[in-house]
């Protein structure tokens, strides 16, 4: 038997009802009719090397290129010690697996290409994040690596620019309100990332499912709508189904209905499947893996294991499940490593502190008309049980470091 999902979060309550288990009669007729309205119902690399121990339909870590001769790459031909170390400051919102793993990636760098890095966070309280910012640049760090809480971009990219600190945001872009770039981002391309996750399961399905009738097939994405980097992730997901099942169901649950948690995504897709016993089989994709961590559960009490797939984004949580044993339904994510957004953006920022570069023309191939700074978009693949050892590693090697995993 498959072992489940090992919970990291405090186990939910009992009571939830459980619902009929899924059907595998394939050749009843469909009576699922297309909705894709959310449910009212009540989370620089160079050029890493392709694995070769991928899956099919899938590669190792994705290649991040400096090809248009511009710098603020690890491939910059620069003597890092050749100057006195840098001191970076690491900020962000609230302390979480994936920054404590951006910050161990800076550390372990730091020793490698002459920096230090000290971090702060604003204890998950959005008040007081402007505040603490301001405190923190008084410590007059030479640069700054922060993943900004988007209801304060704009403040954010005015505080920065007063202080005249050298900045490369992470995580989320910083952009006006015409969602022009006001700083150096470097985030995923959120809508490519969607589209494969349910390509993914597209091409994938047959190994768990066989040859089944797939007009049976709808599509469930738990999103946060608050957060527009991350909503974009979703309405990728409903694109690319909608470009491969034409006509069939799509159902978004949103957590801001819930809560931003494992089990605000439980409860959503426990209502959602509850309110579709007409969907026979399910992809669910998820904008963060702690949605993947609520839906796989909420999958599991309701006896739909054989009949649901998931996908989720992240690189963190996913693979200490698979280090634990875990082989359930939960298969694979489209991984951005905690390297990359950590490590693309401290290669540019030491450009920044050298002077090599400005917020106006740093990674100036990446710099979309309008915009202020460059959106450095990172694009990866999907992250197997079969793959996830090598495609970390080749990700942190392509850093030129050794991979601890």
């Amino acid at each position: 038997m498959k072992r489940k999902l090992v919970s990291l979060l405090l186990v939910l309550a009992l009571a939830i009802p459980l619902a009929v288990a899924c059907s595998t009669d394939s050749d009843s007729p469909s009576t699922s009719s297309s909705s894709s309205q959310p449910s009212t119902s009540s989370s620089t690399s160079s050029a890493p090397a392709q694995s070769s121990s991928a899956p099919a339909q899938s590669s190792s870590a994705p290649a991040q290129s400096g090809a248009g001769g511009t710098i603020g790459y690890v491939t910059d031909e620069v003597d890092h010690w050749a100057r006195p170390a840098y001191n970076f400051a690491f900020y962000t919102l609230a302390v979480s697996d994936m920054s404590a793993l951006q910050l161990e990636a800076l550390v372990q760098a730091g020793e490698v290409y002459n920096f230090t890095v000290y971090d702060q966070y604003a204890g998950g309280d959005s008040d007081a994040y402007i505040t603490n910012l301001e405190t923190l640049l008084l410590t007059k760090p030479d640069g700054l690596i922060i993943d900004v809480a988007p209801e304060y971009q704009r403040r954010v990219a005015d505080i920065i620019n007063e202080n005249g600190v050298p900045t490369v945001a992470i995580m989320d872009s910083v952009r006006d309100a015409d969602g022009h770039t006001l700083l150096p981002n470097v985030v995923m391309d959120q809508f490519y990332n969607g589209g494969r996750q349910v390509e993914y399961l597209s091409q994938n399905y047959k190994t768990y499912w066989g040859d089944i009738d797939t007009s049976k097939i709808g599509l469930m994405v738990i999103t946060w709508t608050i957060g527009i980097d991350l909503n974009t992730r979703g309405e990728g997901m409903r694109a690319k189904f909608e470009e491969l099942y034409p006509g069939q169901p799509v159902y978004f649950g949103d957590t801001a209905t819930e809560s931003f948690s494992a089990d605000g995504a439980y409860n959503l897709a426990n209502a959602i499947m509850s309110a579709h016993p007409d969907v026979e089989y399910w992809f669910i994709t998820t904008i963060t893996e702690m949605f993947a961590q609520g839906a796989a559960r909420a999958a599991e009490a309701m006896l739909k294991e054989d009949c649901t797939l998931i996908t989720s984004s992240g690189a963190t949580t996913l693979p200490g499940e698979w280090d634990t044993g875990y082989d359930g339904i939960w298969i694979g994510n489209y991984a951005v490593s905690p390297y990359q957004y950590s490590l693309i953006g401290a290669f540019g920022l030491i450009a920044l502190c050298d002077g090599r570069a400005t917020h106006a023309d740093l990674w100036d191939e990446h710099i979309r008309p309008g915009d202020f700074a460059a959106n450095f978009e990172m694009k990866a693949d999907i992250m197997t049980r079969a793959n996830y050892k090598q495609y970390l590693g080749d990700i942190v090697r392509s850093f030129g470091l050794e991979y601890r995993g």
